[in-house]
């Protein structure tokens, strides 16, 4: 009788276990929603509202003119010469890109929108050619995409390529880049349905299932994705929901450090990001 009831006990403790472990399972997998707290709102007349940095600094562009606004300061920067500008990377505001891809040339300016260098043209280039995206690294480097499918760490001032990586079909096939982000020490290439980071040395880091995304921003240790007006924050196999209160129109996206900017086509407003 004692065996049969100890019996009895194990097999419901164990039914037990499995009932639970599910959803056991689910909330530890569930991570906490980062909070987004609006803190800012700042109206902007603008054709495309570029990205904004810590200090309250705005950048847009209206008729192919780049333009900084720093309170009632307004600096602006332009070459008609050169055509459309077709990308922009303000993550460093001490040195902004811009790429003009039509003419395969990128100017690079400083906080008041002077340039830092002669205009870099690769058009003569013989390593690679015709750039697709830009993207800062650290110190006189600046990351390039070209039409070779790879990423090139280049230096301004040598007017040299640092280093290459591998062709992004060697980590994933039929691989079409659309668009580019980083920071001093990492770098990402956005497909459709994933984004593969590299770090300064161009060792590839891991690769992100990003399927259906809109856009990437590098954040904390990882990125931010924007899809169907949502974000999430992903690193590893952490995903993090972003609980923003905006039901208004996304035109454009920024984000810089800790804060998320959103341009609806009159005014920029800024959420502070707490994880």
């Amino acid at each position: 009788m004692k065996i049969r009831l100890a019996f009895l006990v194990m097999t419901f403790l164990l039914t037990h276990a499995r009932a639970q472990s599910p959803l056991q399972s689910e909330g530890q997998s569930q991570d906490p929603a980062i909070k987004a707290s609006l803190v800012a709102e700042t109206d902007l007349e603008a054709e495309q509202f570029v990205g904004a940095d810590e200090l309250g600094n705005l950048f847009y562009m209206e008729n192919q003119v780049f333009y900084r606004k720093s309170g009632q300061r307004i600096f602006s920067f332009s070459n008609v010469d050169l055509g459309a500008i077709t990308a922009v990377d303000t993550g460093n505001p001490f040195k902004i890109l811009l790429l003009y891809r039509d003419f395969n040339s990128v100017i690079i300016l400083d906080n008041n929108l002077n340039e830092l260098s002669e205009r870099l043209d690769f058009t003569g280039e013989t390593l690679f050619n015709n750039v697709l995206f830009v993207g800062n690294s650290s110190q006189n480097n600046i990351w390039l995409y070209a039409d070779d499918n790879k990423l090139h760490l280049y230096n301004y001032e040598t007017l040299s390529e640092e280093l290459q990586t591998q062709a992004m079909t060697f980590y994933e096939d039929d691989f079409k880049a659309l668009g580019l982000v980083s920071t001093f020490k990492r770098v990402w290439i956005q497909s459709r349905t994933e984004a593969l980071e590299f770090n300064e040395y161009g060792n590839y880091v891991r690769t992100y299932s990003i399927a259906g995304a809109d856009q990437i921003f590098p954040f904390q240790r990882g990125i931010l994705v924007l899809k169907e007006g949502a974000f999430e924050y992903v690193f590893e196999q952490e995903r993090r929901k972003v609980d923003l209160d905006y039901k208004g129109y996304m035109k454009n996206v920024s984000v810089s450090g800790s804060s998320l900017f959103i341009y609806d086509g009159k005014k920029v407003s800024q959420y502070q990001l707490r994880l």
